[in-house]
């Protein structure tokens, strides 16, 4: 409050000298809060914690800046949601990229979209373009976000965030498997922008790039070698899949090639699922024919023991009946 009421009495002294005066008299302290329909505002601290706390009451107290109205229909990447402007048109850019920022962390993409899209219609940024981009991106909305990208690398080439646009589109293409094209994107941003650093996190997109495309190379390597194709050669190993499977020859990892490389390991994976569950279930009936073994060993030993104790049991039995036979020939 002071540094307002000295910056208005250096402009207007008259002025100044009476907010100076009411300020000095007046018994209430005022706040600086955002009111959604009248903008950035000062209040009686006295009345907003009354209202604050008849909000409470009923349930009705908000954020006012990531309050939103009634939920709107999606944007089509062509025009702009006028509600989102309504009773709003004192708010400046910023306001609405920051909560579009909260609502892109929060993972609410529809309303963070609103935000920056109306924040790039107030003033034409391409950082606010970016981000309506990485929206869209979340959204699965590749095509528009394409289209953003490209936009910020035609109308804003020299702008702090160009590289940040190349590098969305090199991983838009990574993510829908055309590793062709997004190997060659990631190449251009390490030698287009060999300093590029990222708008979100500072990273280096020229190490990105490298690690991406080593990934990328090391994927498809390992994954055609699994599948029987031999070599280290990327190019030979992705010719002769491609002649395998008759798909157009280029020796590249176009879209096609790569998802049907990807589909082929999947078929192979579950056939390898296939056999392990067969050779459980094997090696369960192993056990149990072993166990089963074992028992009908043991039997036929107790069956010998027995027998042989019954021979025993016979002859004395046969040696008893001719002592009795002796004794009584014998007897007078």
């Amino acid at each position: 409050m002071k540094n307002l009421i000295n910056k208005r009495l250096y402009f207007q002294p008259g002025i100044g000298l009476v907010i100076l005066f009411f300020s000095v008299l007046a018994f209430s302290e005022k706040v600086l809060i955002y009111d959604e329909e009248k903008g950035v505002m000062f209040v009686d601290k006295e009345d907003l914690q009354k209202t604050a706390s008849q909000k409470k009451e009923t349930g009705t107290l908000k954020n006012p800046i990531l309050q939103t109205e009634k939920p709107h229909a999606p944007f089509d990447g062509k025009t702009i949601d006028a509600s989102i402007q309504r009773g709003r048109q004192k708010d400046p850019p910023s306001v609405y990229f920051e909560s579009g920022l909260q609502y892109f962390k929060n993972g609410n993409y529809d309303d963070a979209l609103k935000n920056f899209t109306h924040a790039d219609s107030l003033d034409p940024q391409p950082k606010y373009i970016l981000w309506m981009g990485k929206t869209l991106r979340q959204m699965g909305k590749h095509d528009q976000q394409m289209f953003m990208m490209e936009r910020i690398i035609t109308t804003y080439p020299e702008s702090d965030v160009a590289d940040d646009a190349l590098f969305e589109i090199a991983f838009s293409y990574q993510a829908n498997d055309d590793y062709d094209r997004a190997e060659k994107t990631y190449i251009r941003l390490a030698e287009q922008y060999p300093f590029g650093t990222s708008f979100s996190n500072g990273e280096s997109f020229r190490e990105i790039s490298h690690k991406q495309v080593q990934t990328m190379r090391a994927e498809m390597t390992s994954t055609l070698k699994i599948l029987g194709f031999k070599g280290d050669d990327g190019e030979a190993l992705y010719t002769a899949f491609q002649k395998e499977k008759g798909l157009s020859v280029t020796g590249t990892g176009t879209a096609m090639t790569v998802k049907a490389i990807k589909a082929a390991y999947g078929k192979f994976l579950e056939k390898e699922a296939a056999k392990a569950r067969r050779q459980e279930r094997i090696g369960k009936y192993r056990t149990l024919a072993l166990v089963l073994c074992g028992l009908l060993g043991l039997n036929l030993i107790l069956l010998l023991v027995a027998q042989r104790s019954i021979i025993s049991k016979r002859k004395q039995c046969a040696a008893l009946s001719q002592t009795l036979s002796e004794l009584t020939i014998g007897a007078p």
